[in-house]
């Protein structure tokens, strides 16, 4: 039985190293949410019969990084019949392993909050859109890199409306949060108010652009706004050579992120220091090292196996009597202190 167990935690804990996603950021984020040659739109990825897995594997082949997820929809986007009912997209039981199986397979998720072209959304109050929002925060904020408030929200929401939702977000989430309006820098009013309270742009640039008119419009928006530009959309096809030639344009401009695809790699990353895996994993390593020894001490020594648990910790240990009044014995404790300790009764 013993063994079994610790069979298990070697595996929970293969498991865990697995699932992390080493692309939790926005900076050098690479997606191509327009698939139109496939029909696929990924922001409606979350339908119950999108075909998830043919996504994914366009999306790792377009060399992507993140993948754009809407959490609900009222209509916006390809509908290939009364089969793939948009409406649907809404919070199911098994997003959390959905969004598992993207990090895993290294992709991130960034979720858009609210979609256009759904006007049973749109005309909902704020309450119910502060409620919707959190109530995604509070179950996938731990497997989604970053958020987007809305896409082209300047379509149906004043920038005032924007600016509540972005900032009742940061008030419930660290990850990072942007804005996304319709073509243009501060969208067809031309009113960079939008993106007042946000932390990325995510431009939208219009069709049929030529890469110099792509690498002017980021230059103006990220002078305009003074925040890190995300060229969002900008393709329809974002695997065709053309929709790539446009990304790098945005990248080289200064962007710091691609919706609709790129041949270069780098776009705006972050300069991070080399850490080796096992610094990185270095709490991980020491957690599964102490449960495996203690598990192992267990089963070989027949020793006493003792949890203490608390509001504010945990602690796991053993302990061996050796003589009648000598007693000996470890103890590991959730801030990462481990204690031997003698312990003699007279």
């Amino acid at each position: 039985m013993v063994r079994t167990g610790i069979r298990a935690v070697i595996v929970a804990f293969m498991l865990t190293l697995l699932g992390q996603n080493s692309n939790a950021d926005i900076h050098g984020s690479r997606a191509s949410f327009l698939m139109v040659d496939s029909r696929w739109m990924t922001l409606n990825y979350l339908h119950p019969n999108a075909e998830k897995s043919k996504m994914r594997a366009a999306a790792l082949a377009n060399g992507d990084t993140h993948i754009y997820l809407y959490s609900r929809n009222g209509g916006d986007g390809f509908n290939g019949g009364p089969d793939f009912d948009l409406s649907i997209i809404a919070p199911k039981p098994d997003w959390e392993v959905q969004l598992n199986t993207l990090n895993a397979a290294g992709l991130s998720p960034v979720m858009w909050l609210t979609p256009d072209d759904s006007p049973n959304i749109h005309s909902q109050s704020l309450d119910v859109q502060k409620a919707h929002f959190s109530e995604i925060v509070r179950r996938f904020d731990d497997k989604v890199t970053g958020y987007v408030s809305c896409l082209e929200c300047d379509e149906y929401w004043d920038a005032a409306t924007v600016n509540a939702l972005v900032i009742h977000l940061k008030s419930i989430t660290d990850k990072p949060i942007g804005v996304h309006l319709t073509s243009g820098i501060g969208g067809k009013q031309g009113n960079k108010e939008y993106y007042a309270n946000a932390d990325y742009v995510y431009l939208q640039t219009g069709w049929d652009k030529t890469p110099a008119e792509i690498t002017a419009m980021v230059k103006q928006a990220i002078a305009v706004t003074g925040k890190p530009v995300v060229a969002s959309e900008y393709a329809k096809e974002s695997r065709s050579a053309a929709a790539r030639a446009l990304g790098d344009a945005a990248c080289l401009a200064g962007a710091v992120g691609t919706g609709n695809g790129r041949s270069v790699d780098f776009c705006g990353q972050r300069e991070q220091k080399k850490i080796h895996w096992y610094k990185e994993y270095e709490t991980e390593i020491v957690v599964a090292g102490v449960v495996m020894a203690t598990l192992y001490a267990v089963s070989r020594f027949d020793l006493p196996l003792q949890l203490r648990a608390t509001e504010d910790g945990y602690q796991i240990g053993a302990m061996k009597r050796i003589t009648k009044n000598q007693s000996i014995g470890l103890n590991y404790s959730n801030d990462g202190a481990v204690m031997a300790h003698y312990r003699f009764e007279f």
